[in-house]
């Protein structure tokens, strides 16, 4: 389906085996179970520094990476409706070096579910999150050993511009004087969902006007996309479209403020993040 791989990016860390990818997703993977395990009958930690500077740290690593994916591309001269492996020369060599980090970043993505494992938030540990975390690191390492340039940098682009604004919601909920600012998340979702839909669509561009890009990985690459278009958009409604039932509302205490249809009493704090909880 890919052909050979890229030789490039032979030697670069990590890339030469999959091996290393491969047992850390397994690591990552037993890491939930067996933490899970070992937190049921202990307190949660709070973190609290420890997530300040996490998220500090991935907000600006993403913003490294959007401003040099800007950079780079307009260097190479990347035509965005369809880019090919090898036009761009140096433009190429150093799209690749900034989508290395970003693979890299999926690693260090991982402790988003350990700090949920820690803090004992195992709500928030979905098929969904552990999906796209295990899945996002294992195919970006395809990526970079097949398609390490083109019309692969879109993607990445959009999604470091929008990790800048989820780590940073991330970070500032961390700080319970902040919580009264933060009444945007549900639009970071609907962000993600536009994100993954223009993606999607730069992707078939390629489909519908080649320019010798592989076939193969265009098809996957939308596949895939519409997988987390699907849980995301699940995961949307289930959240912010569902409603109260009639009867439930009706059985609120006393003196409970009702606020657009939930109590004062549905808002928990997730992972420092407000969220509702339907009764």
């Amino acid at each position: 389906m890919f052909g050979p791989r890229d030789s490039r990016v032979r030697g670069w860390f990590m890339l030469d085996s999959y091996l290393p990818t491969f047992v850390l997703t397994v690591i990552y993977l037993l890491s939930i179970w067996l933490g899970n395990k070992y937190m049921k009958n202990r307190p949660a930690f709070s973190l609290r520094g420890i997530l300040t500077l996490y998220n500090l740290g991935i907000t600006l690593l993403s913003a490294y990476m959007l401003i040099e994916l800007i950079l780079s591309s307009w260097e190479g001269g990347y035509n965005l409706q369809c880019q090919d492996l090898t036009s761009a020369g140096e433009g190429d060599i150093r799209v690749a070096k900034v989508l290395w980090w970003y693979y890299f970043s999926k690693l260090v993505e991982f402790l988003d579910t350990i700090f949920f494992v820690l803090r004992k938030k195992t709500n928030q540990i979905t098929f969904l999150h552990v999906y796209h975390h295990a899945s996002m690191f294992n195919i970006w390492w395809c990526v970079l050993n097949w398609i390490p340039c083109g019309q692969s940098f879109f993607g990445p682009t959009l999604n470091s511009f929008i990790h800048i604004l989820m780590y940073s919601y991330y970070g500032l909920s961390v700080f319970p004087s902040m919580h009264k600012y933060l009444w945007w998340k549900k639009y970071l979702t609907q962000a993600q969902l536009v994100q993954f839909l223009l993606t999607i669509t730069h992707t078939l561009s390629a489909v519908v006007k080649p320019c010798g890009f592989p076939f193969g990985c265009l098809i996957f690459q939308s596949s895939y996309m519409m997988t987390l278009v699907v849980l995301f958009l699940n995961f949307y409604v289930q959240t912010y479209r569902k409603k109260p039932m009639k009867k439930d509302m009706q059985e609120l205490p006393a003196g409970k403020e009702v606020r657009n249809g939930f109590s004062k009493a549905c808002f928990a704090e997730v992972n420092g993040v407000i969220s509702k909880k339907a009764q």
